[in-house]
């Protein structure tokens, strides 16, 4: 088993050792938003400098180290938790998810059929998920979803950067539906989430410009999920995996022989 990480002090935070880069490197401005904070950890997650299974700090250590109020540390972790990248555990702390998605270690799918059998079940996981957001969802997913969308807007015609935002609006999609089975299944889906939203973005891009088309979709279900119209809900993310997945498979139909093949 991999030993404990040494702990160590830095600034007012005293934290696992594979932090002592993250916070030396974190801006000396207070931050006042709760995802700015959240996209930072996230960023340094994913550049490695903070591995899977390091602690976290504390609420409280957290909140002090950024200069920010308990609560908006508080929110910053609730994020990252509802998007997969950390996890709790009872009576130790948060820490930095060790989850792999199972699929991922067998590689990307890249034949038409793979692609056709990820588009199924996220059809039938996507669809059930919205209607269930719209009967459970709290104020607090809402606010997490209407985040994820303004990150889409931000990257509306940024290739490299729309499906990072895409991907964190279905997590939050899937925290909000209130039920961790479902939620454990999207995370292991991930990577593989991924590269369809990359392909669709890389198409719809292409083909229009940008994805307003896209933002407002997801805008029109979050109104509905927060109005309470799991119906709604389900008819406006069906309608926009239709035209994403169109675009998916229309890449497909273009592509040679030796990629398409089953």
């Amino acid at each position: 088993m991999t030993q404990p990480a040494r702990a160590v002090s830095v600034g007012p935070l005293t934290v696992q050792n594979s932090w002592e880069e993250a916070l030396a490197s974190r801006p000396s401005t207070r931050v006042s938003l709760p995802a700015k904070i959240a996209d930072e950890l996230r960023s340094q997650i994913a550049q490695g400098t903070l591995q899977p299974g390091d602690q976290l700090p504390g609420h409280r250590d957290l909140a002090a180290g950024y200069g920010v109020s308990l609560g908006a540390a508080r929110e910053a972790i609730s994020i990252l938790i509802g998007d997969g990248h950390v996890e709790t555990r009872a009576g130790r702390g948060t820490y930095v998810a060790e989850r792999t998605p199972s699929l991922q270690r067998n590689g990307v799918p890249v034949s038409r059929k793979d692609i056709e059998e990820l588009i199924e079940a996220r059809e039938l996981l996507g669809l059930s998920l919205a209607a269930m957001a719209a009967e459970r969802a709290s104020a607090e997913d809402v606010e997490h979803l209407r985040h994820a969308v303004t990150r889409m807007q931000g990257a509306v015609a940024d290739a490299s950067a729309y499906p990072e935002a895409d991907l964190e609006f279905h997590l939050a999609l899937a925290r909000a539906a209130g039920n961790r089975f479902l939620l454990d299944a999207v995370r292991d889906l991930r990577a593989l989430l991924r590269t369809d939203i990359e392909l669709a973005t890389a198409a719809g891009i292409q083909r229009f410009g940008s994805l307003q088309f896209s933002v407002d979709a997801h805008t029109a279900l979050v109104d509905a999920i927060e109005r309470g119209e799991p119906e709604v809900a389900r008819r406006i993310l069906s309608d926009l995996m239709n035209r994403h997945h169109e675009f998916v498979l229309g890449l497909y139909a273009l592509a040679p022989d030796d990629v398409v093949g089953a």
